[in-house]
């Protein structure tokens, strides 16, 4: 970590302060609260063979996202925080988001030998804006841990490059750390399998810009071995999807046009394109319509495709020519007409002592070291003075780990070139080719700073006085075709990897490498290979941002290497520049910071995208207000949604149950049966279908649509567990009804199959086997009983619920009431706070005559949950038998608030007033009853005992 890294570093975590006080939102929920692998309701080892959001990867509803040290990496956030503290898991994201940051600025050094370059790649990568929805959203860490591993693996690689042209024998561990790298970045999300891909690509790169290494094949063979094991592994082995993604995903894919699914997933990389360049519209969702879809070639987006596609490959095809001719070619700055000779630098020290030996002995056949070096140097005094006056047109010295020999690959041409251009220009290149001559000696050594102020020192030391008039400062000339900017400050000698090239190579190198690190991790998911569950997401562009950013600092240096002549020019041309990248990068900052906010709450997250995906947004909008007990304003953001897409069953799902919240049960069945219709395997839609039947009194289509919903398979449904959960409750829902009916074997096998439908889900177990218990103590049958009970205490020992359902069943048993109460006071003690547990043992105590005692703890029931109207008026009749009329009144005034639409409160209500004697106030509360429910017998009765006739 240096000052470029740790200025990075710093601007990355400062912009991402602001999410540390955010909550989980969105797929958050599902991937870390309710999933068991993170929050440790299963062994670690089983994070192995489930899918990022918990489900087995061979269950019919797996996602089929594999991405276990993610995963485990959210288990050791729960560990450390002592829980889900939402804080933890943010700075766990911020933090890797920083590591990313100083490893981009890390790669940017072996690609780019400009500080500027390498200070706006890093400084980009830290504040861009696309960053927001990987490093804000929690489930993002999957793309940023791939990018920490995937560009560790690259540096491995490069490691062990080195390594290898030095024949140091580390180079089997970089080789070593190079391969696990890659393999953790494909366990924390599968679009990082193209890491090794990458790493093959610049080591060809390099052969073909003429780098000679005879171990070159053996390292990409290894290389791209690992990568098919890896491919065929996580493709053949790993069990992929086992659901097909919805239209509402993917609708692009489900298009029954194959010329319109190809025009418009080849269109999609240009809109990821315009998403980097301009940051300013930004959404959590791309799905539904939010992309239009491009249906006929006259579509103007197609020419947008087309730049995009013949530029991408126009830059592979000039720099792969490129590197093919470097090799035998190279370009030199400053040669007019001719040139100087090109020396191939290749390390020996790899060699076997025996072949050092033969070609230490071998002078006359093998040019050595030393002997080419000589001719080299003397070629170049020759012709010191015609390349006096060239421009430095190289700022970098090749890296050096060993010992070089420098060959000649042309000596004919350069006899020729030399004698002629020492003719024409003898009196005129003395400096330049002092300069180039000094330059070449570096190449012995390791590569010195990329300043032109240091090649010039080296100048001066090796060609006396006659250098004394080269320029001690590139900015005082022309630097057009330099790579990295001779204005540049020093690159660290151990990163940068491009020495030994000619200037046409190491660009064409930048370039290629740059589109590497744009469009390769970019492919997996793109759609053209095979389909993806979504058109466009943020935080797939997280690692390709990488190339993006690197274009952007190569981008920098030439701009500042560039353009005017002369020392005043060139020095306001730099600040103007720097200026305007400052300026840019601040406005980065800002919509950063901005759109952290949005991350906050699912409600402000949901705000910012109904611009862009409106019948998305809206509907998860109005699920999160309904939440808040903000009905009417959820009311409104639903029937919008329906407006924009009325086929989306969540949505009516979602407005069902807020009418269901109003006891607005008729409207709630209307909104079930639309979103059964939309969506027949929505479990969770049958079931509250049946409990809105059950408030309007229908229980016998209530018990036919649970038992539709409790036997539903739900091969197709993604969230398997959710699916489970809710096929469980309709189970519980449907012998409750019978119990109700009193057809308690029924009942039992209602309990029974649902036990052997349902294995796996240990909590519903628990419950199922309380029901069980309950039932078999109503048959009286306290052996069965006892046995269910005990089985449902052995899988939850400190349940709550357990102690308290066994406390019930051996109430019903008269001679075991001293056991009964034992197990009402143990659950008690489980939860203090917790109202039912006062209430069931309120009951308890009223059926043991104990109505004093019954009293206190109906009333700390009450208390407990003062907005439960059963509480209150459990509360209120328990004051009432105690003729505590005043306090009883005080609490069916209480339920009267809660329910003031509800008869019954006003009845109860008019019933302790006429007993208090405040008979006007009395038959007030009666006439209020009966406007609610016309006609009701008993109310009429009690009016009638206060001589009112005329209602």
């Amino acid at each position: 970590m240096d000052y470029t890294s740790l200025l990075c570093c710093g601007l990355a975590f400062v912009l991402y302060l602001n999410t540390l006080n955010a909550g989980f939102v969105y797929d958050d929920r599902r991937a870390i609260l309710a999933n068991a692998d993170v929050s440790g309701g299963s062994s670690w080892q089983r994070s192995f063979g489930n899918d990022f959001w918990g489900t087995p990867l061979t269950d019919s509803g797996s996602h089929g996202s594999w991405r276990p040290l993610c995963v485990l990496s959210f288990r050791l956030n729960y560990l450390l925080a002592g829980g889900f503290a939402p804080w933890g898991f943010h700075l766990g994201n911020n933090l890797l988001h920083c590591v990313a940051t100083a490893l981009v600025v890390r790669v940017a050094r072996t690609l780019l030998a400009s500080f500027w370059a390498v200070l706006a790649a890093g400084a980009l990568f830290a504040a861009h804006p696309i960053h927001t929805e990987a490093v804000a959203g929690v489930v993002g860490r999957a793309d940023v841990a791939a990018c920490v591993c995937y560009l560790l693996t690259y540096l491995s690689y490069l490691r062990h490059m080195r390594w290898r042209e030095s024949a140091d024998p580390r180079q089997w561990l970089a080789l070593a750390s190079t391969l696990l790298f890659a393999l953790a970045a494909l366990l924390c999300k599968e679009t990082a399998i193209t890491a090794l891909l990458v790493c093959a690509a610049f080591d060809v790169m390099r052969g073909l810009s003429g780098q000679v290494d005879k171990q070159r094949l053996r390292s990409l063979c290894f290389v791209l071995g690992a990568l098919c094991c890896s491919a065929y592994y996580r493709l053949v082995v790993v069990p992929g999807p086992q659901s097909a993604f919805s239209s509402a995903d993917n609708p692009i894919a489900r298009t029954a046009s194959t010329w319109t699914r190809l025009l418009t997933f080849l269109h999609l990389p240009v809109v990821n394109l315009k998403l980097l360049l301009q940051p300013q519209v930004l959404s959590f969702d791309w799905g539904m319509d939010a992309l239009p879809r491009v249906t006929t070639l006259w579509d103007r987006r197609n020419a947008q495709s087309a730049c995009f596609y013949t530029v991408l490959l126009g830059v592979a095809w000039r720099g792969c020519k490129v590197l093919l001719h470097s090799s035998d070619f190279s370009d030199v700055a400053g040669v007019n007409g001719g040139g100087y000779p090109q020396y191939h630098i290749q390390k020996v020290g790899r060699k076997s002592r025996a072949k050092r030996k033969r070609l230490a002995n071998n002078n006359n056949n093998n040019n050595n070291n030393s002997s080419k070096y000589q001719a080299f140097e003397a070629a170049y005094q020759q012709a010191a003075l015609p390349y006096a006056k060239q421009p430095c047109s190289d700022c970098n010295n090749n890296n050096s780990n060993g010992a070089y020999v420098y060959g000649d690959q042309h000596p004919h041409t350069h006899t020729h070139t030399h004698s002629q251009s020492h003719a024409t220009h003898a009196p005129h290149h003395l400096v330049s080719s002092a300069v180039s001559l000094a330059l070449h000696k570096a190449f012995r050594g390791s590569r010195s700073s990329s300043s032109c102020s240091n090649s010039t020192t080296a100048s001066n030391k090796s060609s006396g006085s006659s250098s004394s008039s080269t320029s001690s400062n590139c900015s005082t000339s022309s630097c057009s075709s330099s790579s990295s900017g001779c204005s540049s400050g020093p690159s660290s000698s151990t990163d940068y990897m491009l020495g030994g090239m000619s200037v046409a190579a190491r660009n064409a190198c930048i370039l290629l490498m740059s589109c590497a690190f744009l469009t390769l991790p970019f492919l997996p998911a793109s759609n053209l290979f095979f389909y993806v569950g979504f058109v466009v997401a943020e935080r797939l562009l997280y690692l390709p941002s990488v190339g993006f950013c690197l274009l952007v600092g190569y981008g920098v240096s030439k701009l500042l290497a560039c353009g005017a002549v002369g020392a005043r020019a060139t020095r306001t041309r730099r600040l103007l520049l720097l200026i305007g990248f400052s300026v840019l990068l601040v406005a980065l900052c800002v919509r950063t910071v901005r759109r952290n906010a949005d991350w906050r709450d699912e409600e402000s997250l949901f705000r910012s995208a109904i611009d862009v995906n409106p019948p998305k947004a809206l509907g998860n909008l109005g699920s999160v207000l309904s939440s808040q007990a903000r009905y009417e304003e959820a009311k409104q953001v639903l029937q919008e949604a329906i407006r924009y897409r009325p086929n989306m069953a969540d949505v009516h799902f979602n407005l069902g149950i807020l009418h269901q919240n109003q006891q607005d049960y008729k409207s709630a069945v209307e909104c079930f049966q639309r979103a059964i219709k939309f969506r027949p395997s929505l479990a969770v839609a049958y079931l509250n279908l049946g409990i809105s039947f059950i408030a309007l009194g229908k229980r016998q289509q209530a018990i036919e649509i649970l038992q539709v919903g409790a036997t539903l398979e739900g091969a197709t449904v993604r969230d398997r567990s959710a699916h489970d959960q809710a096929r469980s409750s309709a189970y519980l829902q449907l012998g409750a009804l019978y119990v109700e009916q009193g057809k308690l074997q029924r009942a039992l096998a209602v309990y029974r199959e649902a036990l052997s439908s349902l294995p796996t889900l240990l909590q519903q177990r628990e419950v199922l086997y309380q029901r069980i218990g309950d039932v078999f103590g109503r048959l009286q049958q306290w052996d069965e009983a006892e046995r269910h009970h005990r089985a449902a205490l052995e899988l939850q020992p400190n349940q709550v619920a357990a102690h308290l359902s066994y406390g019930i069943t051996l109430a019903r048993n008269s001679s075991r009431a001293s056991e009964a109460e034992m197990w009402f006071k143990r659950a008690l003690k489980l939860a203090p706070e917790q109202a039912s547990v006062y209430h069931h043992y309120a009951e308890f105590l009223a059926l043991q005559s104990r109505h004093h005692e019954s009293a206190v703890y109906h009333r700390r029931a009450a208390e407990l949950a003062p907005t439960d109207y059963a509480l209150v008026v459990a509360a209120a009749t328990s004051l009432r038998l105690l003729d505590r009329k005043v306090e009883a009144e005080l609490w069916y005034r209480k339920a009267v608030a809660l329910r003031p639409n509800d008869a019954h409160a006003h009845t109860n209500l008019g019933a302790i007033l006429h007993l208090l004697g405040r008979t006007s106030h009395a038959a007030a509360s009666y006439k209020a009853a009966l406007r609610l429910q016309p006609g009701d017998a008993i109310t009429l009765g009690n009016l009638a005992k206060l001589g009112v006739t005329n209602v």
